[in-house]
């Protein structure tokens, strides 16, 4: 039987964040975008909140749909730095999926993170009755934070994708890019960084996650 998510982007449309940013909502749909379109390539019925709705009404569609899993998209605010993934509380599929997601988007973010915490007041996490997770990707109101967020949008939709897999014991299947007959190489570029010690941490994170041949270009 097949897998179903409810994809829930953050509906915050006053959240202004950093320089370019813009809104919380819109980046988080943006992300929700890509990652709707990875867990679809990999058969996983998705669902998913409209933008106008109120937290009532995002509870209320997911609870009659019944998901697998509800899935809440969001970025942070006050004076932080760093990811975190949050649960209703510890034990069962809600702090399962949290593990999974958190386990994916870490190694990305360009600084540390804050772990996987657990939350009983959360609207969707206390009111949805699937097993529910609710990712704060990185600070909007950071300057680096908010950079980087909107430097990589697909990378973190494709992230949490990714996490949400692992959890529905899924496995992952990267999309090749189309080449021509000659040979081609892409390269990724994670982030740029003003302070060297930033720059360090992520290449030690990108290195962990595998990409061992990861290295800091100095312009």
């Amino acid at each position: 039987m097949g897998k179903s998510i409810y994809l829930s982007p953050s509906t915050q449309e006053h959240n202004q964040g950093y320089g370019s940013y813009g809104v919380e909502e819109t980046r988080m749909n943006e992300i929700a975008d890509i990652t709707q379109k990875v867990l679809q390539n990999h058969g996983v019925d998705v669902y998913r909140s409209r933008p106008e709705w109120s937290l009532g009404q995002v509870v209320n569609d997911s609870n009659q749909v019944k998901p697998d899993l509800h899935f809440a998209i969001h970025s942070n605010a006050g004076g932080g730095r760093g990811g975190e993934v949050f649960a209703y509380a510890a034990g069962g599929n809600g702090e399962k999926a949290a593990k999974a997601i958190y386990s994916e988007i870490e190694p990305l973010t360009p600084t540390s993170d804050r772990g996987v915490k657990f939350n009983p007041s959360l609207y969707e996490l206390r009111n949805t009755n699937a097993p529910a997770a609710l990712v704060e990707i990185a600070f909007h109101d950071n300057a680096e934070d908010a950079a980087w967020i909107v430097s990589n949008i697909e990378a973190i939709g494709i992230a949490l994708a990714k996490g949400v897999l692992k959890y529905f014991g899924i496995a992952y299947k990267a999309v090749e890019a189309e080449t021509n007959s000659s040979k081609s190489y892409y390269r990724v570029q994670i982030g740029a960084y003003s302070v060297k010690s930033n720059a360090e941490e992520q290449l030690a994170k990108a290195k962990k996650a595998g990409f061992t041949d990861a290295y800091i270009k100095y312009d």
